[in-house]
């Protein structure tokens, strides 16, 4: 039946790309409205889809993905020790899962300050950002604490040792009543950690529906800061662009939101930077993703340590937005 579902996408100008496992599905794709929309009604005319969140990001002058593919994955997110033991189809294990408006009053409660103190007034509710560190450097909810780990798979909220507690926000809380409300990019990643937490005694768990984007479409940014890392072409995206205000890659690119705080620093001179947009490192072998400002872009060629300008294999500086392409296409340069 999958296939099935697959096939129809043929003779449509549709590009993405469909994980699937016993677990549940992950698919993102890009095309011309017409196409996509039209993928979308006839995906909603199968009874076991027809409640299915669909999220819907601005146009951009190009696809956001390469080609279209489907492919089988064991594990739909990337945990150490993998995932297929976890409990995800149990909707019981999972956190509970908030609208965009019932987020919105939870973030008010968790970030309400004491006019007198100036200091959170609320120590009940813990925001946990459950994506990777580099993703919370360019946008994040206002009152999230910044992930201990660049690499989403190394998470270890609520699992941490003693030495640990430092950098955990779940270290030392009280299981049966604080309120640990949780958001990732689209609520997979939530929803996966939320069954983790569950076994380890928390109580009170609560994931964002549909994610960040969801929320950005719906409430606009109220209570978000900078920009939505987002893993495909475009990188970043301001939150009027969530809410299809932007018609062009380069508004897109641009655009910061007026609810922005300049919070974001170059990771090499450790300056603020006003584009909050990942880059990586033109060195082929090190490859980093870093947020750089222009002028160490410059004096660095692309580079993300003076180490790197060094190395054998250089990419050229990219102008403007553009991305690298694969590493295949520079690995016998």
């Amino acid at each position: 039946m999958l296939y099935g579902k697959y096939s129809n996408s043929k003779g449509r100008n549709i590009h993405g790309r469909i994980y699937i496992n016993e677990q549940g599905i992950n698919a993102q794709y890009s095309g011309p409205s017409e196409d996509a929309l039209a993928y979308v009604s006839w995906l909603k005319e199968d009874e076991r889809f027809h409640d299915i969140l669909v999220q819907i990001s601005p146009p951009t002058s190009r696809h956001a993905f390469p080609r279209l593919k489907l492919r089988y994955k064991p594990s739909l997110v990337q945990l150490e020790g993998g995932v297929s033991h976890l409990p995800l189809t149990d909707s019981s294990m999972r956190a509970t899962p908030l609208t965009p408006t019932e987020w919105k009053k939870k973030l008010e409660i968790a970030n309400s300050v004491d006019a007198v103190s100036h200091s959170n007034q609320n120590k009940d509710v813990i925001l946990l950002d459950v994506r990777n560190g580099y993703e919370w450097d360019i946008g994040h909810f206002r009152g999230a604490q910044r992930p201990n780990v660049d690499c989403f798979r190394s998470t270890t909220f609520g699992l941490s040792e003693s030495e640990d507690t430092a950098s955990d926000p779940l270290a030392n809380v009280n299981k049966e009543n604080t309120e640990i409300l949780m958001y990732c990019t689209g609520g997979i990643r939530c929803d996966v950690y939320s069954t983790i937490l569950r076994q380890q005694g928390y109580k009170n768990l609560y994931t964002l529906r549909g994610g960040i984007s969801h929320y950005l479409e719906c409430e606009g940014p109220v209570n978000w800061i900078g920009n939505l890392f987002v893993f495909d072409a475009r990188l970043s995206l301001p939150p009027s662009s969530v809410k299809n205000d932007a018609t062009d890659d380069e508004s897109i690119a641009q655009k910061v939101h007026d609810n922005t705080t300049v919070f974001a620093n170059c990771y090499i001179c450790a300056s603020q930077v006003s584009e909050l947009r990942h880059r990586n490192c033109a060195n082929l072998d090190c490859n980093l993703l870093y947020l750089c400002c222009a002028s160490c872009m410059d004096d660095l060629r692309g580079c993300c340590s003076s180490q790197c300008t060094s190395a054998d294999r250089l990419r050229p500086v990219l102008p403007g937005h553009q991305r690298y392409k694969k590493w295949h296409h520079y690995r016998d340069t």
